[in-house]
């Protein structure tokens, strides 16, 4: 059964991904992507109550997110051991720690405090909303969340198992992927898409990863996706967007050669410039390592981006790649391609970047 559970969740994820593609039709069959009576079906009829057919695309893609939480869930509960209850409260909610030792030079140790691993629930994924809309509205008020947001009963879960965690400021994408890969990775498919764990997690280090401005008020875009993860009723475009998923989930595509994205991994951890946010964005890109590798290789010189490689009418530049792309995916299977196989079958100006700073003029 676990076996069939796991194959229906991986099924959907890939499904939800071909629908969060551009080109991705208005109203869905289920039968067109997945076989009636196959592992992924029954998981879908069952979560939805219904088989899905002629069904508007956000509406699927709501229905597959319902599936896979519910798949998730019983996946925990199969795999995961459960968590032993907290000690003797002392507060209304009770902080559930484990003490550490380490040391930070040879006689001076230094003591931390790690914290259990829990998940949002929908009704804390609201009110991390709501909290995220009131420091928009007084920028200088308090930056750190609730007390009850992060660990009172109404709002989170314990996520099953041992995963401790230390409140710790991420500078760059590669410190927080360093950082989080090891500590998650006993529960690495479990958490893979759990908007409940990543907003819990967005929230948790929300104090130390968010921008504050000079004058000590804090800097809020209008995208809550940059913390907290939508519910299931939501598309799964934002979690790109999500500042820890997305540094982690980049870590881990790339965990064999993570040299080849250093321009990506070791930029700050909130940096969305054009090259980011244009990788990001779009899931096949964000999910292809043959185009991302072929982005930093002919657009990126060492930690910058290269002169025009973002210029609209640049011969070459990745707006230009972006469109040969869709052309040659009628002829190729471009997402699926190795760099320099990607490189064979561009046309020759994008040679002209390659190995340099790019054309000047």
């Amino acid at each position: 059964m676990t076996g069939q559970r796991t194959e229906a969740l991986a099924r959907l994820r890939e499904i939800r991904d071909e629908l969060g593609a551009g080109d991705a039709p208005r109203r869905v069959n289920l039968r067109d992507y997945a076989a009636p009576g196959s592992a992924a079906w029954d998981a879908f009829v069952e979560a939805s109550g219904q088989p899905g057919h002629n069904v508007r695309l956000n509406t699927m893609v709501a229905r597959i997110n319902q599936a896979i939480d519910a798949l998730t869930s019983r996946l925990l509960g199969v795999e995961a051991p459960p968590v032993a209850p907290p000690p003797e409260a002392h507060e209304a909610h009770e902080v559930e720690r484990l003490a550490d030792v380490v040391a930070d030079a040879p006689g001076k140790p230094r003591r931390i405090e790690l914290q259990r691993l829990r998940r949002l629930t929908p009704d804390g994924i609201d009110y991390a909303r709501q909290f995220l809309m009131e420091l928009r509205e007084d920028p200088g008020g308090p930056i750190e969340p609730p007390r009850d947001l992060l660990y009172g009963d109404a709002y989170t879960e314990r996520f099953p198992g041992e995963i401790a965690l230390e409140r710790r400021p991420f500078r760059t994408r590669r410190d927080a992927a360093e950082y989080l890969a090891p500590r998650l990775e006993p529960v690495r498919r479990l958490v893979a898409d759990h908007a409940g764990v990543w907003s819990w997690l967005g929230m948790f280090y929300f104090a130390d990863t968010a921008r504050v401005s000079q004058d000590g008020k804090m800097w809020l875009s209008q995208m809550d996706d940059q913390f907290i993860m939508g519910s299931s009723g939501s598309s799964d475009r934002g979690r790109h967007l999500h500042y820890l998923w997305s540094a982690w989930r980049l870590y881990e595509q790339y965990r064999h050669d993570h040299d080849s994205i250093a321009f990506l991994l070791d930029q700050d951890l909130t940096e969305r410039g054009y090259l980011t946010t244009r990788i990001f964005n779009t899931n096949r890109i964000f999910n292809s390592a043959g185009i991302v590798e072929l982005i930093i290789r002919l657009y990126t010189q060492g930690t910058r981006q290269k002169p025009r490689a973002a210029q609209n009418t640049s011969a070459g530049g990745l707006l230009h790649l972006i469109r040969v792309l869709d052309q040659l995916e009628r002829t190729h299977d471009v997402y699926g391609m190795e760099p320099d196989a990607l490189l064979r079958v561009l046309p020759s100006e994008f040679r002209a970047w390659d190995g340099g700073p790019g054309p000047q003029r």
